[in-house]
């Protein structure tokens, strides 16, 4: 198959831009880099950075093609860009010719147009969403404001609809704004060397009171993965608890001086540090100075952050939110709290000195079985579309 692919550029600059490893997003590079290999398959892509211009080439001929989009602020220019993703792709069908439209993300809607326009199988591709989250708590304003674009995702999609399960419910909103609409929910994949090296890790089978406890919260800096929710419930074991404990917090994000200031404020400058730009590769070395991974995010846990911390061995702490409790269960393979740092500061401190092996390898053990190679999750996907063009 040919597809013409419209992407968000998912902060992957060092990779796109610098030719660097990438840090993020490992669904999007992974899916780039087997298709830009394959035999089968080939694409063309475009993407949008506000200042840069690159081209990215694969060995079957495949080409990411980035262009600049001098826009200074964020929300103007994702929404000029849609108009502006319109029309080069449509001059790209007019001059070559293409078996799939596939819209990522918030273009998914300029492919759904483009396919029904030119006769083409459209693909919406979405990498989970949070307009079930809002829909629940009824923010309207912030529904039709802030998340329009994902719930246009939603309303206006493509022929096929693919989305990770990620927890965050796609499937629940996609069923009250369009119901009837079908969607494929895949979990993602892993690298196979990764898994190899995060099993060969020895699994954390005790934490001891009087050693130093570490802990490590992996994810954007934005409002909804709650790194100040593990600031706070770092204060209860650290003033609270008397216990020896610091926190890593991984991630880049607008965030950043507001957590740095939550720090100052709680008096955790000796306990907590930031780290950014960690290439996805050497995760795993990070991940092994740590006994505990905090996700308390709002909408969902469950993405690759989490998977790789599982393989790994660490002591788990979950908030029970989105899809999160289907998965793990209380004291099973996690320890499953609510949004109260007192609560999870307590039930981290009721473990100590106990034997959580069973845990630990249970929860690593549930992953090892849950997720499949990237190459057979992305041949999934791809015979999801083949299917989808047979019935055209």
């Amino acid at each position: 198959m040919r597809l013409l692919i419209l992407s968000d550029l998912f902060s992957l600059d060092s990779w796109l831009i610098h030719d660097e490893e990438p840090v993020i997003m490992p669904a999007v590079y992974e899916f780039f880099n087997h298709l830009g290999r394959s035999e089968e398959h080939s694409f063309d892509c475009i993407m949008f950075h506000q200042t840069a211009r690159a081209k990215k080439t694969f060995p079957n001929g495949s080409a990411i093609q980035v262009h600049p989009l001098s826009i200074p602020f964020h929300y103007p220019r994702k929404f000029i860009s849609l108009f502006a993703m319109r029309g080069m792709a449509q001059r790209m069908i007019a001059r070559q010719s293409y078996d799939v439209i596939y819209g990522m993300s918030i273009y998914s809607t300029v492919a759904a147009r483009l396919g029904h326009k030119n006769k083409i199988l459209s693909v919406s591709r979405i990498f989970g969403s949070l307009i079930y989250d809002v829909m629940q708590k009824k923010q309207s304003l912030k529904l039709y404001t802030r998340h329009i674009l994902q719930y246009a995702e939603a309303k206006y999609p493509c022929d096929t609809i693919i989305c990770t399960e990620d927890g965050t419910q796609f499937d629940k909103a996609l069923e009250i704004i369009n119901p009837g609409q079908r969607v494929h929910m895949l979990y993602n994949g892993i690298n196979d060397q990764l898994r190899a090296q995060l099993l060969s890790f020895e699994r954390v089978k005790e934490i001891k009171r009087n050693q130093k406890i570490k802990l490590i919260s992996i994810g954007r800096l934005t409002k909804w993965k709650r790194h100040d929710l593990s600031i706070r419930t770092l204060f209860e074991l650290v003033h609270t608890h008397k216990v020896d404990a610091s926190l890593c917090i991984i991630g880049s994000g607008e965030l950043r001086q507001q957590l740095r200031k939550l720090v100052d404020t709680l008096s955790l400058q000796e306990h907590v540090k930031f780290k950014e730009g960690i290439a996805h590769h050497d995760m795993p070395s990070e991940i092994l100075n740590y006994d505990i991974g905090l996700f308390l995010y709002d909408a969902s846990n469950l993405g690759n952050a989490l998977w790789e911390t599982a393989l790994s061995g660490r002591l788990l702490v979950v908030r029970g939110t989105g899809k999160t409790e289907d998965l793990f269960q209380h004291l099973t393979n996690a320890l499953v709290v609510t949004d109260d740092p007192v609560e999870i500061a307590n039930s981290i401190i009721e473990i100590l000195d106990q034997d959580i092996s069973r845990m630990t390898d249970q929860s690593s053990a549930m992953i090892k079985e849950l997720l499949p190679s990237w190459q057979d999750r992305i041949v999934l996907e791809m015979d999801i579309i083949r299917d989808a063009l047979k019935r055209t």
